[in-house]
């Protein structure tokens, strides 16, 4: 189960002075918030793992990812962006950032959860949500996406 993100949180429980739309806009105000408490800096990443991949799906509303090394945390995603880091177990302790997949067809998908709720937002479907990157989605999932099914 995804734990809650640094990210998501300090935008809902910690109200930053400009939105944290990037992962810089995030280390600068956890950096100033830590600098209270006479704190270091939160990790950055050392480097790139070009193998490795983290796949964007949506819940409740939020395009997200899971971290890539499987310590179980979800982070919020910045728009267009093409890497994400996981700030939970630093990159898997080696300070790498992973490749981050978008799905096809991200107008249709984005255009047809808008019709939803926020809460009932979600994509792809939970049955498909382990297996995201691996193997094909299932029909609703793919006809959510503007594929022919």
């Amino acid at each position: 189960m995804a734990v809650r993100a640094r990210l998501r949180f300090l935008e809902q429980c910690i109200p930053a002075a400009r939105p944290l739309t990037s992962w810089q806009a995030y280390w600068e105000f956890a950096d100033s918030r830590r600098a209270v408490s006479h704190q270091g800096p939160v990790p950055r990443p050392t480097g790139d793992n070009p193998d490795l991949q983290a796949h964007a799906h949506v819940d409740e509303g939020r395009w997200i990812a899971d971290c890539p090394w499987g310590c179980g945390a979800a982070f919020n995603l910045p728009p267009s962006a093409d890497w994400m880091w996981c700030t939970e177990c630093a990159g898997g302790g080696l300070g790498l950032t992973a490749a981050l997949v978008w799905p096809d067809g991200m107008d249709k998908l984005t255009t047809n959860l808008e019709s939803l709720p926020s809460m009932l937002q979600r994509w792809p479907c939970q049955a498909c949500t382990p297996r995201l990157g691996a193997a094909p989605l299932c029909d609703s999932c793919r006809g959510m996406q503007g594929e022919e099914v």
